[in-house]
């Protein structure tokens, strides 16, 4: 089934016997404020979000201390057509009042509205509720990709990602409007960032990676099963996945860059004349979303997560990112690491040099390894 998301205006919501569980029955997700000015707040903040809008005939308009009136309604029905350039919101009056008697002028000031009343006109509601949100592009778009637009939900990876992940649905529906894809990248990795934010707030992540430095690389190299300092007492995500991301990290980093890091992303998203490699990108991030989603909804229980993978008693300091950067490279192919959290520096053996495909300047995030009398730092991996 369907789901839509509806803004309800009415401050005696929760006094309408049964209307939110029918509401949810018939797919439709209500989320009601008492003041129309509670309502438009959330609705600026959301305008994008929300399928459709019910208000209340007489409502608070800014304090649930005066008195309901028209002022409520009016001013909601402003505000939402004020967002029209940002997106034509349908809104429906729902009203147990507004057919009394001593309520005639009020209908007169509404003639060109729609008035649904309450209790006798709830079905009908739903229905013209569906068939007017159907039209919008956006609520289309949320129906064609449930899950990327569900989890972009404050219970799961944040209301805020929305936009971003609904720039990248739209650019996958219409190629030809895609504009600037080098500066598409950005808002991937902060995606990607909220999902590992989410998934060290239910244990699949530990706090001394996810708060450490290099977090997003760190954050990916644990999930994978691949960071050597934690046992894995079972698998924490396919393999499948665990690359998918390895891949969006290794795009997106490099093209938070000028002239890249290692790839020169932004250098050639900016001068190819296709859009396939930003579509690939595209595409595996949904496919991160919808898996995440599930790995959510079946692994809530943070106690138990954290079962999953044990951190290994060592002295080692290995588990410690630090970021910095190539200072020199020697005629031998011999590099120097500098970073600002060492005292000294370390040098990078020149096959891990030809690796990385690094170069003097070139940015790094590593890990390291004591050596074997305990006085030096060797570098164990190299993160980006």
């Amino acid at each position: 089934m369907n789901r839509y998301q509806v803004l309800w205006i009415d401050d005696d919501a929760e006094k309408q016997d049964g209307f939110l569980e029918t509401a949810y029955l018939n797919g439709i997700d209500i989320n009601y404020c008492k003041t129309s000015k509670q309502g438009m707040e959330e609705l600026t903040s959301k305008t994008e979000q929300y399928d459709a809008i019910i208000l209340d005939a007489m409502v608070f308009n800014e304090s649930e201390d005066e008195k309901a009136a028209l002022t409520g309604l009016f001013n909601s029905i402003k505000r939402i057509n004020s967002l029209s350039d940002k997106k034509k919101i349908p809104y429906f009056i729902f009203s147990a009042h507004i057919n009394q008697d001593e309520h005639a002028s009020a209908r007169e000031m509404l003639a060109d509205e729609k008035i649904f009343t309450k209790g006798k006109d709830n079905e009908a509601l739903f229905k013209a509720i569906k068939e007017a949100a159907d039209k919008q592009e956006i609520t289309q778009l949320k129906h064609k990709y449930p899950n990327s637009f569900l989890i972009c939900d404050d219970y799961y990876i944040g209301s805020k990602e929305f936009t971003r992940v609904l720039q990248i649905i739209k650019d996958i529906e219409s190629p030809a409007n895609i504009s600037r894809q080098q500066d598409a990248l950005l808002p991937m990795r902060k995606v990607l960032e909220a999902i590992f934010k989410k998934l060290h707030d239910i244990g699949f992540i530990p706090d001394e990676i996810q708060n450490g430095k290099g977090a997003i690389n760190g954050a990916s190299i644990f999930l994978s099963g691949n960071n050597n300092d934690y046992y894995y007492k079972e698998e924490l995500i396919p393999p499948v996945i665990a690359e998918s991301i390895r891949y969006l990290i290794s795009l997106t980093q490099d093209a938070a860059h000028n002239e890249g890091n290692k790839l020169g992303a932004d250098t050639y998203l900016s001068n190819t004349v296709n859009t396939y490699l930003y579509l690939s990108l595209c595409f595996s991030l949904l496919e991160v979303l919808d898996y995440t989603k599930s790995l959510i909804d079946n692994n809530l229980n943070k106690a138990t997560n954290q079962l999953k993978w044990e951190l290994k008693k060592t002295g080692s300091n290995s588990n410690q990112f630090i970021s910095g950067r190539i200072t020199r490279v020697a005629d031998n192919g011999w590099g120097t690491f500098q970073s600002l959290e060492l005292s000294d520096p370390i040098g990078v053996h020149p096959n891990l040099m030809k690796a990385h495909s690094l170069k003097e300047e070139s940015t790094i995030v590593i890990t390291t390894k004591p050596s074997p009398c305990g006085t030096k730092l060797f570098i164990k991996d190299i993160i980006e």
